[in-house]
């Protein structure tokens, strides 16, 4: 007759147990025993688990294994165990996650991770039988020459890092590095560019500068291999290509672009170019651009006036009638100055003396000034093509990683070199017929660490960021 109370008391207190946290995180039960918690499983157990969170998948894997092997049954190995088949499959070795899983649900007949075992065994086993020899071949031209040495090897150390973290993922194709030194030039450059189209690879990425990056592109189209050149921004790059890409927008793109967020994003339909020329005809490229994209989408240009000089431009207030700017909304003024903040202190002096509250528009010049409440006046907004967050978990977590690997803190050449990569990398591992030339050209949108990619159906990059100024702030609206 007390054996029903007793069994009623037994349950009560196994639910107590559970509750205050007296019982591991996955129970195992064979019958009605309970299996002990042991302190010591369990912090290897968080050792394996902080590994796993960093991507370490041997350390956690070896954490993991060591909850089950060196402590026997105890409250966390069928947690431990499916942790380790977890990273075994991160690691690629899916017959290790098979061998793991296979009796699971046999030793740990009470685990609320029985299902997930049996799907992950499962996923291991189509994986491993879907997986090609093939690998994905990544041709990397850059010049090894003393004066460029270490921008050439910052750029490597992105690209290597990317495949790295690429190969790290069971799921991907794994991707092959294949080097070449182009320190002879533009020539030199368009050769290895067939030689590497002779040789099969998938995709070429590099030259730091525009004249062998053109040269490269020439080729790339004779060849019909895929070229992506990360830094570039001459238009002859790409302009007329079908096989070269430019991940640095031109200045015609980035002036084009901008033209279309006035319109479309700012709402803007009356708008004036003002710029100064210069000596390699940055602030025209970029006037021609934005000009192009501003009426396309539907805006007047009421003015456009560009300066031979500082002076020229300066005087502008005393030269142009009153009422010229009456009826313009925004004016946009391209820079090109390597003195950017005190030209643009100049800038906006001109601007109070025509003591008009219209809006300024601007490039990637304007980026970051000391003159923030200055520049509220105006709401001054502009485009921008680099901008990582220097203050997000995966940033810090990626230049940490960066600087095991260099002994450098990662800057511009690092970050565009990982964010092209990886950008390339996950286009060929996907599963789609479309040629190469058509994934990139159509691929949604990509946000790297510090660059956007996006070929919005062309073959020239056209992310890009847009800040603005306003009550002392400088701000990312999109």
């Amino acid at each position: 007759m007390r054996r029903p109370h007793c069994r009623i008391y037994c349950l009560f207190l196994f639910g107590l147990l559970l509750v205050f946290g007296f019982v591991g995180r996955d129970v195992q039960a064979q019958g009605s025993r309970v299996i002990d918690q042991i302190p010591a499983a369990d912090s290897v157990l968080s050792v394996g688990f902080a590994a796993f969170d960093a991507s370490s998948w041997q350390v956690a894997f070896d954490h993991f294994r060591a909850v089950e092997t060196d402590y026997g049954r105890n409250a966390s190995a069928s947690t431990a165990r499916i942790m380790a088949a977890k990273a075994a499959f991160r690691m690629g070795d899916f017959d290790q996650t098979r061998r793991l899983l296979s009796s699971y649900a046999i030793d740990f007949p009470g685990s609320s991770y029985i299902n997930p075992a049996r799907s992950l065994e499962q996923r291991a086993y189509e994986t491993a039988s879907r997986q090609p020899d093939k690998t994905i071949d990544i041709g990397i031209m850059l010049p090894l020459s003393e004066s460029v040495r270490v921008p050439s090897q910052q750029m490597f150390n992105g690209i290597r890092m990317a495949v790295d973290n690429h190969n790290q993922d069971a799921l991907n194709l794994r991707a092959r590095m294949v080097f070449q030194d182009i320190s002879g030039g533009a020539d030199e450059a368009a050769a290895t560019v067939s030689r590497m189209a002779e040789d099969g690879i998938d995709v070429i990425i590099g030259t730091l500068f525009s004249a062998s990056a053109i040269a490269a592109a020439e080729r790339a189209d004779e060849e019909g291999i895929v070229f992506i050149a990360p830094m570039a921004t001459d238009e002859r790059v790409s302009d007329g290509r079908r096989f070269a890409f430019q991940a640095n927008p031109s200045m015609q793109a980035r002036g084009r672009v901008m033209g279309r967020f006035a319109v479309n994003g700012l709402r803007l339909d009356s708008l004036a170019v003002l710029a100064i020329a210069d000596e390699r005809g940055i602030t025209e490229r970029l006037a021609d651009g934005f000009i192009q994209g501003a009426t396309e989408n539907g805006a007047a240009i009421n003015l456009i006036q560009i300066a031979g000089s500082q002076s020229e431009f300066l005087s502008l207030p005393d030269t142009l009638a009153v009422d010229t700017l009456s009826i313009v909304e925004a004016v946009y003024i391209p820079m090109a100055s390597r003195n950017t903040a005190e030209e643009a202190g100049r800038v906006l002096g001109m601007f109070d003396r025509w003591n008009r509250g219209m809006r300024i528009l601007g490039n990637t010049a304007w980026h970051d000034l000391p003159q923030r409440s200055h520049a509220s006046r105006y709401q001054l907004t502009y485009s921008n093509d680099f901008f990582p967050d220097l203050n997000s978990v995966p940033y810090l977590q990626f230049g940490w990683g960066y600087y095991d690997l260099s002994g450098e803190e990662v800057g511009r050449l690092g970050v565009t070199g990982y964010d092209v990569t990886r950008f390339v990398l996950d286009i060929l591992n996907g599963m789609d017929s479309r040629t190469l030339v058509d994934r990139i050209r159509n691929a949604p949108p990509f946000q790297g660490f510090g660059i956007r990619m996006a070929f919005n159906g062309g073959n020239v990059n056209e992310g890009l960021f847009y800040h603005r100024y306003r009550d002392g702030r400088l701000d990312l609206i999109r």
